[in-house]
């Protein structure tokens, strides 16, 4: 949010600038020979263009797979309720788990929008994979339960360092560059004619500023998968606490 702040403010004061130099210094409207500025402008217009589709197309993936990843983890969360609810001596796993899910939601999230996650779910998660080792369930069908919770911990715990990647990812800067260094070429190249602005000439310059830089602002806000425009939120987190509600109507914990 910080950087659409300064690019908007940078963008406007460039442009005032421009505007009341050229209505000083600058020159009547003629021939002036600008086909060579003319066409390193459309170059650059083609740049930045390319990268911006470019951009938006690998921010839309990235949140895409994100959204899969958690959904994923979500998942197998449940299962893992499911695995050990029939099972009378895992009634602190279930416990685990929903204090697992719980943690994920109030502490993992707010801080993966700062590309880091909390070591305290992590923590509890080891716990309830001790917990469930140290279980002696009794009979072929509890311990084949058993053994599928432990699968679903393997399964919990790999999806939580993807979800640690997929917090610490984001655009590469290369890409924010190209298009801050194309737009910029795209909206200063044209006032480089010496030309004193007009009005129609104004609304033609605001009209060029601002899609160069509604483009970079909302690429900038759509970069990473946990903050800005269409941030994955916990909303299968939250799912799989409901499930886990209707898991205990089956199968109501015994003490």
């Amino acid at each position: 949010m910080g950087w659409v702040a300064v690019l908007v403010v940078l963008s406007v004061a460039i442009t005032l600038i421009a505007f009341r130099v050229l209505r000083r210094k600058g020159r009547e409207e003629g021939a002036h020979g600008s086909s060579s500025v003319d066409f390193s402008a459309n170059i650059a217009l083609a740049v930045y263009l390319l990268v911006l589709a470019y951009a938006a197309v690998l921010c839309r993936d990235n949140l895409s797979v994100t959204e899969v990843d958690v959904q994923a983890e979500a998942e197998s969360l449940t299962e893992m309720y499911w695995a050990v609810a029939p099972v009378p001596e895992a009634a602190p796993v279930r416990s685990q788990i929903r204090q697992y899910t719980a943690q994920s939601i109030d502490l993992d999230w707010p801080l993966m929008a700062g590309k880091t996650m909390s070591p305290i779910p992590g923590q509890t998660l080891a716990d309830a994979r001790t917990t469930l080792l140290r279980l002696r369930p009794v009979g072929d069908e509890a311990r084949n339960l058993q053994q599928n919770a432990l699968d679903r911990v393997s399964e919990i715990s790999h999806a939580r360092i993807i979800r640690g990647d997929d917090a610490s990812t984001g655009l590469e800067s290369i890409f924010v560059i190209s298009m801050i260094v194309s737009g910029l070429l795209v909206i200063i190249l044209p006032w480089t004619h010496g030309i004193r602005p007009t009005r129609s000439s104004m609304i033609g310059d605001l009209v060029r500023v601002s899609v160069v830089v509604i483009g970079v602002c909302f690429i900038t806000l759509i970069s990473h998968p946990f903050s800005g425009l269409g941030a994955v939120g916990p909303d299968a987190f939250q799912a799989a606490q409901r499930e886990y509600d209707h898991i205990d109507g089956r199968f109501p914990s015994q003490p």
